[in-house]
Order: C-alpha cells, then sequence, then structure tokens
C-alpha cells in the first residue's frame, strides 16, 4: 500500500471518528433542537395572564347585570379595554379615599374588574405602566377589583383588600366604556342580581352576584402531561454531564448534581429544589419575582393553557430581601379548578428559583352536560351541613372527580373554600 493510500485511510478515520464524538455528545443532550428552539420562545410569557381576572362584572343600568368569565366571546374585549382605560385614568392623577360601598355600582352603568388573588398596588402600576401622582403609602396596599363606571363621564374606582374604595381623581371620555356595555346587553346575556342580606343564620356580605338563570356546563376529561424526563432534567441543571441518575423503586426519577435536585414521578409530576441558594442581597420587587417564576415556568415545562396566580405569600429575611411564593391555578372552560390539590407552585429568593413543583392537567374532550343545583340551594345546603355562618362569596367552578372535572358551586367562608355538588339524581 502507497503512503498515500495510508494517509487517505488515516483520514477517513479521523473524520469518521470526529462524527462519532459529535454524536455522542450530541445524543447525551436531552431533547432536539426545535424543542430547544420552542422553549425559548416561550419565555416570553404575558405577565398579563397571571393577572387576568376570574371574572368581570358588566352593569347595565337599573340593576341590571352580567357576569363575563374567560370562557365569554366578550372577555378579551372586556380586559384589554379596561387596562388601558385604568391607565389612561390613572396616568399623572392620584387615587383618593371615597365613602362608599359594593352597592354604588348596582345602579349605574360599567365595568367591574375582579382580581382572582389581591394585586399589589405597586404591580398593577408597573404592568400597565402607570406613572401617578399618588402618595407612596398606597403603593404598599393591594387591590381586590376595579371598576369604571360612567357618571357625567368615566371614573376609576379601586377596592382594597380592607374593603375601602378609592377613586382616581381625573375623569374620562365614556364612549367606548358605554358602546361595549351596549354591544354586551345586545347579545342577550344571562342576567345576574345581587344575594339580598341575609338572616340571623347567615351573614352575607354585599356585592355577591349570582344567574338567575340555571348554569349549564359540560364535564370533561382528563388529560395529562406528557413529560419525556432526560429532557426535562437538563433544563434544570447547569452541567447535566456532572448530574446522578437515581431510578427508584415507585418509578420516580431523582436528579441530583449535589447541589440542585429534581424528582420526576410517573405520572409527570416535578418536584424541584435548589437549598444553596442563598439568602437575596437586595430587596427584588414582587413584579421582577413574578417574571422569574414565570420564565422559570416557561423554560420547565411551558406555561399552561388557563394559568393563573391564585394566591401569593411573601417572607420578609430582614435586610437581606424578600422570599416569594406563588401558587398557580388551572381554569377550566374558563372557571376555576377548586380543592386543596396543589397544581403548580415556584419559591423565587432574588433571581434564584428555590422550589418548583408542577403537576399540571387539562381539559380534554367535553362530555355530559350539568344543570348546576341553583346557587340559594347550595347556600342553604352549606348552612345545613357545613356550620356556614357568614358567606364572602359564591361563583361556578370545576372539581377533579374520579378522572373527570365536574361543575360544582364553591363558597367562601372566612378563609374557606366549601364546595358544593349537585345533589344525586
Amino acid at each position: 500500500m502507497t503512503r498515500d493510500a495510508v494517509l487517505g485511510w488515516i483520514l477517513i478515520f479521523v473524520v469518521g471518528l470526529s462524527l462519532l464524538l459529535y454524536f455522542a455528545v450530541w445524543s447525551r443532550i436531552p431533547g432536539e433542537q426545535a424543542v430547544q428552539e420552542n422553549l425559548q420562545e416561550e419565555k416570553n410569557v404575558d405577565l398579563t395572564n397571571i393577572a387576568s381576572p376570574g371574572r368581570i362584572l358588566v352593569h347595565m343600568g337599573n340593576t341590571s347585570h352580567t357576569l363575563i368569565s374567560p370562557s365569554s366571546a366578550f372577555y378579551d374585549k372586556a380586559w384589554n379595554y379596561s387596562t388601558k382605560a385604568l391607565s389612561a385614568l390613572w396616568a399623572g392623577a392620584k387615587i383618593v379615599p371615597v365613602d362608599i360601598g359594593a352597592d354604588f355600582f348596582e345602579q349605574r352603568t360599567g365595568l367591574e374588574v375582579v382580581f382572582t388573588t389581591p394585586m399589589p398596588v405597586s404591580f398593577v402600576k408597573r404592568l400597565f405602566n402607570i406613572e401617578s401622582t399618588d402618595d407612596a403609602a398606597y403603593d404598599n396596599g393591594v387591590i381586590v377589583s376595579y371598576g369604571l363606571i360612567d357618571d357625567d363621564g368615566m371614573w376609576a374606582y379601586l377596592k382594597s383588600s380592607d374593603g375601602k374604595y378609592y377613586k382616581i381623581n381625573k375623569n374620562g371620555a365614556s364612549r367606548q366604556l358605554l358602546a361595549i356595555v351596549k354591544e354586551i346587553a345586545s347579545s342577550n346575556p344571562p342576567l345576574f342580581a345581587t344575594i339580598p342580606p341575609g338572616n340571623t343564620r347567615l351573614k352575607i356580605a354585599k356585592g355577591i352576584y349570582v344567574p338567575l338563570q340555571s348554569y349549564i356546563l359540560p364535564q370533561y376529561s382528563v388529560k395529562r402531561e406528557k413529560i419525556v424526563s432526560d429532557r426535562l432534567a437538563a433544563k434544570f441543571f447547569d452541567d447535566f454531564s456532572v448530574v446522578r441518575r437515581i431510578q427508584e423503586t415507585d418509578g420516580a426519577i431523582i436528579y441530583t448534581d449535589g447541589q440542585r435536585a429534581l424528582r420526576i414521578y410517573r405520572d409527570g409530576t416535578v418536584e424541584y429544589s435548589f437549598p444553596g441558594v442563598k439568602a437575596p442581597k437586595r430587596n427584588v420587587s414582587f413584579y421582577d419575582a413574578v417574571k422569574t417564576a414565570l420564565d422559570f415556568i416557561a423554560a420547565h415545562g411551558g406555561w399552561p393553557q388557563g394559568g393563573f396566580l391564585s394566591s401569593y405569600d411573601v417572607s420578609n429575611q430582614d435586610s437581606s430581601g424578600s422570599i416569594y411564593k406563588f401558587k398557580f391555578g388551572l381554569r377550566i372552560n374558563g372557571y376555576p379548578l377548586a380543592g386543596d390539590k396543589e397544581y403548580m407552585s415556584v419559591t423565587v429568593a432574588g433571581s434564584d428559583v428555590k422550589n418548583f413543583y408542577r403537576n399540571m392537567l387539562s381539559a380534554d374532550k367535553p362530555g355530559k352536560l350539568t344543570e348546576l343545583i341553583s346557587p340559594i340551594k347550595a347556600i342553604d345546603i352549606a348552612v345545613s351541613t357545613k356550620d356556614v355562618k357568614s358567606m364572602e362569596d359564591i361563583y361556578a367552578a370545576y372539581m377533579l372527580n374520579n378522572g373527570e372535572f365536574i361543575p360544582v358551586w364553591v363558597i367562601k367562608s372566612q378563609g374557606r373554600e366549601i364546595i358544593i355538588r349537585n345533589l344525586p339524581e
């Protein structure tokens, strides 16, 4: 064999070896390039997703009201308009206390946007790009709802978590507000009415609206997320090559690099912890902490359809900063999924995520239609069987039952959420 032939075979061998090593390296990295690009795109999660209200009350005048949920055809239009209108009114203005109650809105025309969980004033301002002249003390408060009301022009009202109301001291044009309300009223929507004051057996808060017609909602079968363990696991670690993979007897898989730990169960449930996160050196705002949580969710499974912020806790670490725990719920057919089960939570310290839990479900195919018992009947059942003596709210929801999502009533009473199902047929 000539010298040139030998060099040719050596070159072929080197090229082949390099291709083999290239394949070996890339085959250890979970997922494909398309998956990577998709996850990067998912990082652009709109923060308004988590603040989207569970319901918008539409006051059509003359004590005529309806309620639209996220499944309504008018929901996006009313929600988007309300955020822009609130921003326009609040910009350059300030909020002032006013002596009104929930019944103030009953005789007027407008929209009342009700957050699922109270939102910090500072977060709402930053979310809607509002620069106001409010006293700094107001930024530490939280908003339960806000209303846009026609009253010789358009005025905005805020309701705080202590039940007090505030008015933005700037008038606006109400033409578009009235046009949206008129459009909704012309669609022949279901009518809602306030519950009359309670008797000696039950104390009822003001401003609770219930439908005058029957609620007929479909049941849904349940679909779980499909997760490929190794693909997802690589996203949680800086260097996946040093990660140990441990198979447990129950089918769960544990990944750890000595600092972080990740457990993926057979049903797709994910638990992640990074106890080595140091206390934050500076105090991170609620807005930045939420953004950190959303970016983490998007890159580690994606933002779920129907997801929203259901609650949060803030722990102060002296001068080191705050630690935030966010819990995220799901909406089925536009209605919240009720129950004690946790579906997704993120704990944020500074710019790091300390803990992450995800056990996401979604609605598959709709099944039979169910007519809910009347809300008054549900209240009677709560009083007689659950020892309910006061009620802050009642709303339609879904619950997980034997592999299906079924519609129910939820009654809020003294910090409890009481689920009332239909009576046996």
